[in-house]
């Protein structure tokens, strides 16, 4: 087996550098959090939908930085399409409502329905458009060690007179309140509202965020659907999340600390089960080597720029 070089985001066993992905991995599960955190262990390939959400992110954040680079939306189109086209041959068979092809139209059709869009991106001090912004905050201490929260933002915007964080979510269901209503409570927006609060006042890069703008995308065989809508953020809800994220780390760090992961079987079989859940039903001392078998390793770096 290829041995990986050693990940930066922890010392001595703790971790110290948190995203979305791994405070959320925690929360669900301390199993499922030692499993894909702490080892790196993942499915051998990509579901369908991560990897349609990661080529169509890719393609809009092209799209963006070539608009502000001051090309014309007609060459930026040609493009992005171009970049959608080579990206869609990369995503995973299987899955006809994630394919090349609702790739190409689910771009092309974004863009054609948000041509002319009123949520205009922020433009940084030194002249780079606020897209895919890597964040590497100071957060808490513990224990004497500078804990740091982490994460990407998909694109900050001006719109009707606020600074909005802009999130691009894909889904083959209907794009109705419930469909809404999922993103609050919520650590990943909630973790980008209280990042751009924290770059304001520490880096001035970005204005404070008054909440997150939702870009719905319903993924159909032959169609793709499209809804926005606002999910506001007042500062009694960061600080209210800011409090309950140090707890929530602090029981993290404890349990690398601790070496001790316990299972939240409560967590198993929700949405669509698990995918350690086979692995969590194998005796103790057989798992390792099923996660062999079943799992290939990488680095979860939350520092890491993309």
């Amino acid at each position: 087996m290829t041995t990986l070089p050693e990940n930066t985001a922890f010392k001595n066993g703790v971790q110290w550098a948190f995203d979305s992905t791994s405070i959320g991995a925690w929360k669900t599960c301390p199993k499922k959090y030692y499993y894909s955190i702490v080892l790196g262990y993942e499915p051998r390939s990509m579901p369908p939908p991560l990897a349609f959400g990661v080529a169509f992110h890719s393609t809009l954040e092209s799209w963006h930085r070539t608009l502000a680079s001051g090309t014309d939306k007609h060459t930026a189109l040609i493009n992005t399409v171009r970049l959608a086209g080579t990206l869609g041959e990369t995503l995973p068979a299987g899955d006809t409502a994630r394919s090349k092809e609702t790739l190409l139209r689910t771009v092309v059709c974004y863009l054609d329905t948000f041509w002319d869009d009123k949520a205009v991106t922020v433009i940084k001090p030194n002249g780079q458009p606020a897209v895919e912004y890597h964040f590497q905050l100071p957060f808490m201490d513990y224990q004497g060690l500078e804990v740091f929260i982490c994460g990407h933002l998909d694109r900050v915007v001006k719109w009707q007179g606020q600074t909005l964080v802009l999130d691009y979510k894909t889904t083959k269901y209907t794009l109705d309140g419930r469909f809404f209503e999922q993103y609050k409570p919520s650590t990943q927006l909630a973790l980008y509202v209280t990042a751009c609060h924290l770059v304001a006042e520490t880096l001035g890069d970005l204005p404070s965020a008054h909440g997150v703008i939702i870009d719905g995308i319903q993924l159909g065989v032959n169609f793709s659907r499209f809804a926005r809508q606002i999910v506001p953020y007042s500062l009694e809800e960061i600080d209210e999340y800011i409090t309950d994220l140090q707890y929530w780390i602090k029981q993290a760090m404890d349990a690398c600390k601790n070496n001790y992961f316990p299972q939240n079987t409560e967590s198993c079989n929700k949405y669509s089960g698990c995918v350690y859940r086979e692995i969590c039903s194998k005796p103790p001392d057989r798992r390792q080597v099923f996660l062999d078998g079943s799992f290939t390793k990488r680095i979860w770096n939350p520092t890491k720029e993309r």
